[in-house]
């Protein structure tokens, strides 16, 4: 305080007596917008706080498995249900939604804040302040900060419909935002990838967790579908699969080639375990650097460094929570003699039974073209579907769960105890942050540090694939799909088998827990009619998703917030 004090007395003196000179401030003992975007470096520093808060928001914000409300779940892939009673419950709300809803509050700010800071980020890179070593280098700056701002508005376009289209950084307040249609937010989005894909460096040349130009050129396809520019959506996927740089992998690589496994009875000697799916999957196997081409985008994760969602922003160890929550809990069924399951540690991961499977993807999808038992992605090395009593005390020990040797608690919880477990979201032995109390088994809290996927080329086939069918090209559409189930020793699909439910279908086949569901449900249409199928608490409950939902509502916050103009809410709300 006393260092503060004696500097405005100096600072009120030096004013006194130079009131007749014009004051100009310029900071230098710490940061403002004006010295904070000057180089190469700081730019690059603020994209990362972009890149971090696209992290935490979408996969790491908290303990909880809110943080995956994007990809599926209470829609179509996944129920959420209590552990306790097996009841169903809802998380969006979808029969009553209103604009008060907690996702669309928790959205909104969210991206129009990454919007804000790549419209920051692009004001600067202009501004006298900034200086830059060549053209080249300011572009690729403005090019990756306009794919971002084109990756937030293509949520809000697809989601919300119209929206107030910002495009300028905001240096003050504002309250009469208006809204612009869908079409020019598509627009928008469109130019602003144009630009990225030109100066975005291609993806040999960027760090874990940029975004590279194969990204905006994927981005690119999906916005030129919004458009129904299928051509211009075609030539974008195929600037990125036929680019020379990316490329599906089929056969097995990585670090785990050589990991072996007993079985989930953990009795026996191991023997070699997993396929090229499960592969994709494995920390140290999921980035481009390290070998994986088909990664195009992937979110960064190191336990090992401050800032890589470990300790340091969690006692236990991050909040990367796909494991815990995601997944159900065979350890706590019973045998018909009470005794409790044991908690194993390899390939069991820690969940507890928040996030179970739907049936459409448990089953549904499965059963396409008799391939239940054919497709890799259905294999025992990526879904869990038999469990066995792994506690040495039980009469039934090394069998086989099923529902004639459980007590009544386990039948009663059928679904959060036994129901599939896709192994995509754990390592497969733990690095033993915790030990379980019965089991004495290491596991992990349910955390772990994969650098998942936000873009893979998987999905790439599968947008161009999209925009032939759109085209009326049905052959090729077909070619596309059979990429993405021909590495997955899928049978393969006619021409005549071709339409939009079916690349929904493999979708979730090949993206389960990567894509985001809900954006793609919203961007074809198909969310209502899929609510009314698939969604288990909609239909535990006798209840209908209404037509509105197919967009969702500006928050009522936001509304009052804007008094200087209206903001008129969508249809129905």
């Amino acid at each position: 305080m006393k260092k503060i004090f004696f500097y405005s007395i100096i600072f009120a003196t030096f004013v006194a007596s130079s009131c007749k000179k014009p004051l100009t401030e310029e900071p230098l003992d710490f940061y403002t917008p004006e010295n904070s975007y000057t180089n190469k470096a700081q730019f690059e520093s603020a994209l990362a706080n972009s890149y971090l808060s696209i992290r935490s928001n979408f996969y790491a914000a908290t303990d909880a498995y809110s943080n995956y409300d994007m990809l599926g779940l209470d829609v179509d892939l996944t129920h959420v249900e209590s552990n306790a009673s097996a009841t169903k419950v809802q998380y969006f709300g979808w029969a009553t939604m209103n604009s008060d809803n907690g996702f669309a509050g928790k959205w909104w700010p969210r991206l129009y804040a990454l919007i804000a800071q790549s419209n920051t980020i692009i004001d600067r890179a202009d501004a006298s302040e900034a200086k830059w070593t060549s053209d080249a280098e300011k572009n690729a700056i403005v090019g990756e900060a306009k794919f971002l701002r084109a990756f937030a508005y293509r949520f809000l376009a697809n989601m919300w419909g119209d929206v107030p289209l910002v495009l300028k950084e905001t240096r003050v307040p504002k309250f009469d935002y208006t809204k612009s249609k869908q079409l020019e937010v598509y627009q928008q989005c469109k130019a602003d990838l144009e630009f990225a894909v030109q100066y975005m460096p291609a993806i040999d040349q960027v760090k874990g967790g940029r975004a590279p130009r194969e990204a905006a050129y994927h981005l690119l396809s999906e916005i030129n579908i919004c458009l129904k520019d299928y051509p211009a959506a075609i030539t974008a996927a195929t600037a990125v699969i036929s680019g020379g740089k990316c490329n599906l992998m089929t056969s097995r690589f990585g670090l785990s080639t050589g990991f072996k496994f007993s079985g989930y009875d953990y009795r026996g000697a191991g023997l070699p375990w997993g396929d090229v799916y499960w592969d994709l999957f494995q920390e140290g196997n999921m980035n481009w650097k390290e070998g994986n081409k088909e990664a195009i985008w992937n979110v960064s994760q190191d336990p090992t460094i401050k800032g890589g969602d470990n300790i340091d922003v969690h006692a236990q160890g991050g909040f990367f929570v796909m494991d815990r929550w995601w997944g159900p809990i065979p350890w706590q069924a019973k045998d018909k003699n009470n005794v409790s399951n044991w908690l194993m540690d390899t390939l069991s991961g820690r969940p507890v039974a928040s996030l179970i499977v739907s049936g459409y993807a448990d089953s549904v999808i499965w059963k396409y073209k008799g391939n239940f038992s054919r497709d890799l992605r259905n294999s025992e090395y990526n879904i869990q579907r038999t469990y066995y009593f792994t506690n040495p005390a039980s009469a039934y020990y090394g069998q086989a769960i099923t529902k004639s040797n459980v007590d009544a608690s386990t039948l009663a919880l059928w679904e959060p105890r036994l129901t599939p477990h896709f192994k995509k979201f754990i390592r497969p032995v733990p690095v033993g942050l915790a030990t379980d109390a019965s089991s004495k088994r290491k596991n992990d809290n349910g955390r772990n540090w994969k650098d998942w996927y936000i873009m893979r080329l998987a999905e790439t086939y599968l947008l161009r694939a999209e925009a032939n069918m759109l085209k009326g090209d049905l052959t090729a559409a077909a070619a596309d799909i059979n990429a993405v189930r021909g590495r997955a020793n899928a049978t393969s699909v006619a021409e005549g088998d071709v339409n939009m439910d079916l690349i929904l279908d493999e979708r979730a086949r090949e993206l389960y827990g990567e894509e985001f569901r809900l954006n793609t449900l919203m961007r074809t249409g198909k969310l209502v009619e899929y609510l009314n199928k698939y969604n288990g608490y909609l239909k535990d409950n006798g209840l209908v998703a209404p037509a509105r939902v197919a967009k969702l509502p500006i928050p009522r916050k936001e509304i009052e917030a804007n008094k200087g103009a209206v903001l008129l809410n969508n249809e129905g709300y």
